[in-house]
């Protein structure tokens, strides 16, 4: 039994050991805050603040106020396999799932579906340094209009 229990620690250790060497392999990993001063948004209004956490498991979950001054909260998976996810929450181009793939060590392109209908390609790209990201994206929001944001990420 003791053999048992010392086999399973160590299976428990090389896990959460394995899983840390993966976080610091993806520099995406970690809390973002968004420069609404350095962001476009068209259509507006910008949020009036936003902070994304970026999860090793690949979970990203946004939070903030609003433009209205209301809370906002949502996640989504950016897991880079290709394959589509559910998004949680109320994500503000009104998809319901996400596909994502991995570009290169510093870009990931995420498409958002509603319904089966593509609304929205996102571009996550990092600096050289790892300390800012841009979102770009392109798309319809379910009012119909045009979507064209350019946003500002800085690493807390």
């Amino acid at each position: 039994m003791k053999r048992r229990i010392g086999i399973f620690t160590l299976f428990v250790a090389v896990l959460a050991a394995a899983g840390l060497l993966l976080a610091q392999d993806n520099p995406f990993v970690g809390t973002w805050k968004l420069n609404v001063a350095k962001s476009k948004y068209d259509p507006g209004p910008a949020p009036q603040s936003q902070m994304r956490t970026w999860e090793a498991s690949g979970t990203v979950t946004a939070k903030g106020i609003g433009a209205t001054g209301n809370p906002t909260a949502y996640s989504y998976p950016i897991n880079g396999d290709g394959k589509k996810y559910p998004t949680n929450g109320p994500v503000p181009n009104g998809a319901d799932t996400v596909s994502t793939k991995r570009v290169d060590a510093n870009t990931f392109v995420a498409n958002f579906t509603k319904a089966g209908k593509h609304v929205e390609t996102a571009t996550f790209k990092l600096s050289k340094d790892g300390k800012t990201m841009t979102i770009t994206a392109k798309g319809v929001l379910p009012s119909g209009q045009s979507l064209n944001n350019s946003t500002l990420w800085e690493k807390q």
